[in-house]
């Protein structure tokens, strides 16, 4: 409406001027068509919104209509009247008013519409023309037509920027799930990298605990062949010295018994050739007797000096294994016993030698008291 009341204004002067100028071109200098093709573009350019707004459902259209048929009706009716009715001026003006470079396409659709209205008769333009139907006209066609064109504009436009919102959201939603993809799959991937990482540490564990068991078990093995080879080693020792002294004693019998033998014959062959007394073979077979007691105390000492190394071999190896203590013993008993027996024996054969003598003396002692 300001806008309307600024076109009035610039239009006044050249109204006042009809008088004087009339049939002169310079009124439509002084009316200034640069100023009235800007205000008119942009008032005109309200109407098309406006229209637009109708078409949209967004206005009703007889509210819009009659906003725009009052400053349809200004506009037109002070042109009509800054040209006094006149239409070839009306026509030359408007034609300066569209020249403008800024003025719009709805210019010319204007000015045709105004000068399709008016008639030859000046007076007729100025005081009767019916400017409101002009106006519904205009309104109907060339705002209508106008107005279609800029809402199909205005939908491509809002279409195209819904498209484009809708594909830099989809583009941005793609975006995100790749990110989000991405970044799972790094997350699977360090997970995995971890998990077998984990396995591997675990696996070297394993293994190096599984070669730690082998090489301690392998060292145990080794301690436990050498242990078993120190105890048959010390058994083939014990057994040796078992034969040994076995075969010591065996010598020791047999040259007792020897000696107790060559003691006993030489005392019966004394006997039976200078038929000594029997007191001679009394005290041969004392001297007998004294010889084997003699033989007795050695072989015991012998005894006792081998019962007191076996003691202290004992002492010595009693860290050994079980296997090896009781070999141990074994061998010890069987020295013991295989001494025993023949130091026994030995003791029998000279006891039944010396009772020999012994009743040869008394038989040869009755005869010679007979």
């Amino acid at each position: 409406m300001m806008r309307v009341a600024l076109i009035l204004c610039l239009l006044a002067p050249a109204a006042g001027m009809r008088g004087s100028v009339r049939g002169s071109s310079a009124l439509l200098t002084d009316m200034r068509p640069e100023v009235v093709s800007k205000l008119l573009g942009e008032v005109s350019d309200k109407w098309i919104l406006d229209f637009v707004k109708v078409l949209s459902n967004t206005t009703e259209e007889s509210q819009a209509y009659g906003d725009m048929e009052k400053s349809c009706f200004k506009v037109s009716k002070s042109i009509i009247a800054g040209s006094d009715g006149d239409e070839d001026r009306v026509a030359e003006y408007m034609k300066e008013v569209c020249d403008v470079p800024t003025a719009n396409k709805m210019c010319t659709s204007f000015a045709s519409g105004i000068d399709t209205a008016m008639i030859g008769d000046a007076h007729f333009n100025r005081e009767k023309l019916d400017l409101n139907k002009f106006c519904k006209s205009f309104w109907s066609s060339s705002v209508q037509t106008e107005a279609q064109e800029r809402k199909a504009q205005i939908d491509a436009e809002e279409k195209a920027m819904a498209e484009k919102k809708a594909q830099e959201e989809k583009e941005a939603a793609e975006k995100k799930a790749q990110e989000d993809k991405e970044a799972a799959e790094k997350k699977e991937a360090d997970e995995k990298a971890a998990a077998e990482k984990k396995a591997a540490d675990e696996k070297a564990a394993a293994e190096k605990k599984a070669a730690d068991e082998a090489k301690a078990a392998e060292e145990a093995k080794k301690k436990q062949e050498a242990d078993e080879a120190a105890a048959e080693a010390k058994k083939d020792a014990d057994a040796k010295a078992v034969k040994t002294a076995r075969e010591a004693v065996e010598a020791r019998t047999a040259k007792f018994s020897a000696a107790i033998s060559k003691a006993a014959q030489e005392s019966e062959e004394h006997y039976n050739a200078t038929e000594e007394s029997v007191s001679e073979i009394l005290q041969h077979a004392k001297l007998a007797i004294k010889l084997a007691a003699k033989k007795e105390a050695e072989l015991a000492k012998k005894e006792k000096e081998a019962a007191e190394a076996a003691a202290a071999a004992k002492v010595a190896q009693k860290n050994t294994t079980n296997a090896t203590e009781q070999n141990n013993t074994a061998v010890e008993k069987m020295v013991k016993v295989n001494l025993t027996e023949d130091d026994a024996a030995a003791k029998a054969a000279g006891d039944a030698v010396a009772d020999k003598i012994a009743a040869k003396a008394v038989e040869a002692n009755n005869t010679v008291s007979k």
